[in-house]
């Protein structure tokens, strides 16, 4: 079988990674085609996936319709060489489009309720589309929900152990009390009019938080001078290891967040966007939500002095596990399905 999988974003690597190599420990050819955004490409090169580049990230919503039209184009004719039997992607908005000029399925994974554009422009040409069950808006009839989250595909302990060896070599020591925080760079079309914390004050957040525990930061976008002391400088590949054993995690992407709270680290997320997903590792007690500064400070503070609190959140992490599925499992038997069957 010949699957082709579409990389649009630096999560959907360690998302599909894993199964890319049950596929092809299963004797299917896998093609990976990608997008140049934020760290994507790095990432790709760094755990050894071929892949094709196709386009980087468009800006504002002129230039992210100018980059799905001419992406579009570009995936359309990748795959005429390739021939896939199958298409799969999170978001899916251009195999969507190029499975259905093409009469082969495509598998979409979607965990983000708030892409309305997206899913308008996607969802009609989409054969299958996967999101979790605390996906917060009605499914359609086409959607099938599953227990567990995007994050689980890669973060489930069957998929990831934190070395904390690995992050004493790195100059980080696992046993002081550090904190990762969180920026996005507010570029994607669902961000548009969103906020996270004020830039105007994050430099006195992070100096409220440094008597309490190192900050390190970690950016899609370039730091004023006056943060860029505070930049985490690793592999980007090793970010999960660093951050399994933080105190804290503060951030304003909601994938960061949630793989702190499915790691057992006390997350706190700055953002004005919900998400089921949110709500659900909120309700399980592993992250709280806000969307002003002054809050997340408080909140953030009331944690690093909460002696029992990374306990706390391993606790509930691992309560919570008990209950969620090796996402991983699922991608693989799904898109083999359809690949297989078709339409």
């Amino acid at each position: 079988m010949k699957i082709l999988v579409d990389i649009i974003h630096p999560a959907h690597v360690h998302f599909f990674r894993h199964a890319i190599t049950e596929w092809q420990s299963r004797g299917h050819t896998v093609a990976v085609t990608a997008r140049q955004k934020d760290v994507t490409i790095e990432l790709l090169d760094r755990f050894g996936i071929p892949y094709t580049l196709l386009s980087k990230v468009g800006r504002g919503l002129g230039g992210l319709g100018c980059e799905l039209i001419r992406r579009d184009w570009r995936l359309w004719r990748y795959c005429r060489r390739f021939k896939p039997d199958v298409l799969t992607g999170i978001s899916g908005v251009f195999i969507a489009h190029v499975g259905f000029l093409l009469r082969k399925p495509s598998v979409i994974w979607d965990d983000t309720e708030h892409q309305q554009l997206a899913h308008r422009i996607t969802w009609p040409f989409a054969t299958a589309i996967y999101s979790p069950e605390s996906y917060n808006k009605p499914p359609v009839k086409k959607q099938h929900l599953y227990p567990g989250c995007h994050e689980l595909a890669y973060l489930h302990p069957k998929r990831f152990t934190p070395d904390r060896d690995l992050v004493a070599q790195l100059g980080i020591d696992p046993d002081s009390r550090y904190c990762i925080v969180r920026f996005v760079s507010w570029g994607a079309h669902h961000d548009v009019g969103q906020h996270g914390l004020a830039d105007s004050e994050k430099l006195d957040f992070i100096k409220s938080i440094e008597p309490f525990a190192k900050p390190y930061i970690t950016s899609e976008g370039q730091l004023p001078e006056k943060l860029q002391p505070y930049q985490l400088h690793i592999p980007v590949h090793l970010l999960h290891h660093v951050l399994a054993f933080a105190s804290l995690c503060v951030a304003e992407g909601a994938t960061v967040a949630s793989e702190a709270a499915l790691l057992g680290v006390p997350a706190v997320y700055v953002n004005t966007l919900r998400a089921g997903t949110i709500d659900r590792l909120e309700r399980a007690g592993l992250l709280r939500q806000t969307t002003e500064t002054r809050q997340a400070l408080q909140m953030s503070l009331e944690c690093l002095a909460d002696t029992t609190a990374v306990e706390t959140a391993r606790r509930n992490r691992d309560i919570l596990l008990q209950k969620e599925q090796d996402v991983t499992r699922l991608v693989v038997e799904a898109v083999e399905r359809f690949g297989k069957d078709g339409r």
